[in-house]
């Protein structure tokens, strides 16, 4: 499915946790993901840094 995604075969995957607090929204050009606090975002930031857009914006 992520293969799929990211050829641009599919689109609009939703994957989130059984409790739906979750989501990962995939696309061809990567992925965003919403998490439930500010605290588990910038820990996912931190730890994903270099995944990050290197963009000013952050975009």
């Amino acid at each position: 499915m992520l293969r799929a995604i990211a050829d641009d075969e599919v689109s609009g995957v939703l994957i989130t946790d059984t409790g739906m607090r979750r989501v990962l929204r995939p696309y061809d050009g990567g992925a965003d993901v919403l998490l439930t606090t500010p605290g588990e975002r910038d820990r996912m930031r931190d730890r994903y840094a270099d995944w990050l857009s290197r963009h000013r914006s952050g975009l």
